[in-house]
């Protein structure tokens, strides 16, 4: 018995074949730009809370003040004494160094915050935190430096999709990453740690 030959598709069967894979893509990419958006958050919040710690560590290590400065220069170890300080919601990074009586810094860490206009932090005009060397932050943000009254919260957020994280520095010294979108009491939840719309 003869097979029947092969046509292949009909171009009916084609067109068909692309409107349901059109159909799909459309329904996929609001879930894959929110996706996007909540890994540049989270990478941006852990990068941050990373560098707080590692300035509280070395400031420890050191027997030193070491700060955290919010800064519109690049986050290299080459600007690390010349970076000035700025409000978080107009940086473009973040510097961690240690500052010594001969008017040099050692460079710590540092991060870009993200593509401009895509991130922000907002942090009440915080510009500079550090921690003493037994680990007990301070606002720098004025000189001298002043201990902390409440803590600050540090708010990473996506400008497009406005999914948001924070990075707590608690009066103690305590650094925390949280997720204001996790339930109450879990994890990674902002609350109770945080008093609730803190962020």
């Amino acid at each position: 018995m003869r097979s029947p030959p092969d046509r292949g598709f009909s171009l009916v069967e084609l067109l068909t074949v692309i409107a349901i894979f059109a159909i799909l893509a459309g329904l996929a990419l609001p879930e894959f730009g929110q996706m996007l958006a909540s890994r540049r958050v989270q990478s941006t919040a852990a990068g941050l809370g990373q560098a707080l710690k590692s300035a509280q560590a070395e400031a420890i290590r050191r027997n030193r003040t070491v700060e955290v400065i919010f800064t519109a220069s690049e986050p290299l170890p080459a600007n690390t004494v010349a970076a000035a300080a700025t409000s978080a919601a107009t940086a473009s990074g973040f510097i961690a160094r240690v500052s010594n009586p001969q008017g040099e810094a050692d460079f710590v860490a540092g991060r870009r915050i993200g593509e401009a206009g895509v991130l922000s932090i907002d942090s009440a005009a915080v510009t500079s935190i550090g921690f003493t060397s037994m680990g007990r932050p301070l606002n720098l943000s004025a000189a001298p430096g002043v201990a902390l009254a409440l803590p600050i919260v540090l708010r990473v957020t996506d400008t497009a999709s406005s999914r948001r994280m924070c990075v707590a520095v608690g009066t103690g010294g305590s650094v925390r990453v949280c997720d204001p979108t996790r339930p109450v009491g879990s994890a990674a939840a902002c609350e109770p740690a945080l008093a609730a719309g803190a962020c």
